[in-house]
């Protein structure tokens, strides 16, 4: 558009020219007046085109900024979630190769003569899904010669969160003299009872469970319960699901002869 202004300007600037040469040419003064005329409308278009075209973009403008501000944040809220998922994803998978070679390793051992390796199941499940909660597990665990070879997070349908274990290094049977003997100093005074923290933690977290093995920890609304677990009551086809609901676990533990489980206090 603007090349064409000029293209006028100059047959203009022409036109003058000859008519200072020519004078006797009358009707090109009026060719000229209608030619500026032409010239200043094209001009005018020229200016309303220009305009309508900062309007246009000043409001694809505020639509991007719009858009930006609405659907942006979701974005990457959205690949930060997918950022984290892929790390858990991929530490899963290292944790369980892992675990892959260690059985591995240790079905050589066994081929080669070597006893068998113990394994016990274990895990949390409560309310309220607290780091204090799974460090002091995995502390009285450690404290018993117990290593996690498999780790499972998930949701309980009970409770709301759960940690599945399955742990090496001690048998069940040494196990259950050992946590009869704790259950036995539980009511000593003192912090020096490796299962306090466990048993706090999970008083604060509200009502769930936990596991190590035969012992057994049981915390509903209405009561708080530890005991040891014969190990013909592991051997049962639902022991895998003692974590699923508090309410039984507590119910198993009452059943107990007494020397075999306490009651603890539901608050504080």
């Amino acid at each position: 558009m603007t090349w064409i202004l000029v293209v006028l300007c100059l047959t203009i600037a022409g036109l003058e020219l000859y008519m200072a040469f020519d004078r006797r040419r009358g009707p090109a003064g009026s060719e000229l007046a209608d030619l500026r005329h032409r010239v200043a409308a094209n001009a005018e278009d020229v200016a309303q085109v220009r305009k309508a075209q900062e309007e246009t973009g000043a409001r694809v403008g505020s639509v991007i900024a719009q858009i930006n501000d609405r659907l942006l944040p979701d974005v990457n809220e959205r690949l930060s979630r997918q950022g984290a998922a892929l790390d858990r994803a991929t530490g899963e998978l290292v944790a369980l190769r892992d675990h892959l070679a260690r059985r591995l390793d240790a079905a050589v051992a066994a081929s080669l003569g070597a006893p068998p390796t113990d394994t016990v199941a274990g895990g949390v499940a409560a309310t309220d899904a607290r780091p204090a909660l799974t460090e002091a597990f995995e502390r009285l665990a450690l404290r018993y010669g117990l290593h996690a070879e498999l780790t499972i997070p998930g949701e309980d349908p009970e409770t709301g969160w759960r940690l599945r274990c399955y742990l090496t290094g001690r048998s069940p049977r040494a196990l259950e003299t050992d946590f009869l003997e704790l259950l036995g100093a539980l009511n000593d005074p003192g912090d020096g009872n490796p299962i306090r923290d466990l048993l706090d933690g999970l008083r604060t977290a509200g009502p769930g469970a936990a596991q190590l093995g035969p012992l057994l920890v049981a915390r509903t609304p209405e009561e708080y319960v530890v005991g040891v677990l014969p190990l013909a009551e592991l051997r049962r086809s639902d022991a895998t699901a003692l974590l699923d609901d508090p309410k039984d676990a507590a119910a198993r533990l009452h059943r107990l002869p007494p020397a075999r489980f306490r009651d603890l206090p539901a608050g504080g």
